[in-house]
């Protein structure tokens, strides 16, 4: 059952036209567009789609407002393809269209399907830093950026109410990797066929959609893409800094399609000899910001592996 990584994303937008146009300023490439409906395909094969919150060809929302109807998961083949279907027809509805694609509803309601994706292998692009001590870049200047293009869905993120559930189904079913937990707060994902840190974060709380993360090369990369999107008229939303947890580079910004969307660099890859620790939310968030308030203070560091096997999240909700 190698899921892996997020196939597709479809959001339903009030302001389609407005949304394509943000995920155009990010540096999506359009591969499909007619009307209110745009197809974004990235480098990895995956893809963002836009449409009008009102198309009757749109599955029913789960959330209130914009956003994401659904979220696809790759899976490698066919063979992996008919376990998940297998495994998820043990207790819930679940429709295989013609083409091949499964859907079904998650515990907290989210609206998740499966299909084959055979990810693209992305080009390599050479970084050379220099620091005081190794001076590996000689008689050469870094790469400039004019803006960013995204390359692969990293992942996204839902608030949820059952923390647990979640994890019972994602993990215990559909062999996700728990990466790291924010005590309190949430649970880090990682799909079995994947390295990242995670494609899949839940918070505790009611049912809302946070934020998908788009990944790109460099820090250099991430900051020409801000800027770009900045010079455009788009807001901000968190911004840029540096999460201790997963060590990502991000800045966020506030989306038309819903929630925000994150520029993502720079981050942790993991494999299964990997240990997870719980983390203090304050402390694992933010490493570094691109505006500190002055008089806050820095968060002490709170953080410490987490035993074998790993304990259910409500039993480690703070006392």
């Amino acid at each position: 059952m190698a899921i892996n990584g997020i196939e597709t994303v479809i959001f339903g937008a009030s302001e389609p036209a407005k949304a394509a146009q943000f995920f155009k300023d990010f540096g999506l490439t359009v591969q499909r567009s007619e009307g209110d409906k745009t197809d974004f395909r990235l480098a990895e094969g995956s893809h963002v789609k836009i449409r009008a919150a009102g198309d009757p060809a749109l599955p029913p929302a789960f959330l209130p407002g914009d956003g994401p109807r659904e979220v696809i998961w790759g899976v490698d083949d066919e063979a992996s393809l008919r376990e998940v279907e297998t495994e998820l027809r043990r207790d819930r509805e679940v429709v295989r269209d013609s083409e091949g694609t499964l859907r079904c509803v998650d515990p907290n309601g989210i609206r998740i399907g499966f299909r084959i994706f055979k990810r693209q292998p992305l080009e390599p692009v050479a970084t050379v830093e220099n620091t005081l001590t190794s001076r590996d870049r000689w008689n050469t200047p870094r790469r400039w950026y004019d803006r960013a293009e995204p390359k692969l869905i990293q992942h996204v993120v839902f608030a949820v109410p059952d923390v647990d559930a979640a994890l019972d189904f994602y993990v215990g079913r559909l062999k996700f990797r728990i990466s790291d937990m924010s005590r309190g707060r949430g649970v880090f994902l990682r799909a079995q066929g994947r390295n990242e840190h995670h494609n899949l974060f839940f918070l505790k709380n009611q049912l809302s959609f946070n934020h998908m993360a788009l990944g790109v090369d460099s820090i250099d990369e991430l900051m020409a893409g801000a800027n770009h999107m900045q010079r455009q008229g788009w807001k901000a939303g968190v911004g840029f800094g540096r999460h201790r947890i997963s060590s990502i580079v991000f800045f966020y910004m506030k989306s038309p399609a819903g929630g925000e969307v994150e520029y993502a660099a720079d981050g942790d890859y993991l494999d299964d000899d990997w240990k997870p620790s719980l983390w203090n939310p304050a402390y694992g968030n933010q490493h570094w910001i691109g505006e500190a308030k002055e008089g806050g203070s820095k968060p002490a560091p709170d953080v410490e592996p987490l035993p074998t096997p790993v304990p259910r999240f409500g039993a480690l909700l703070p006392t």
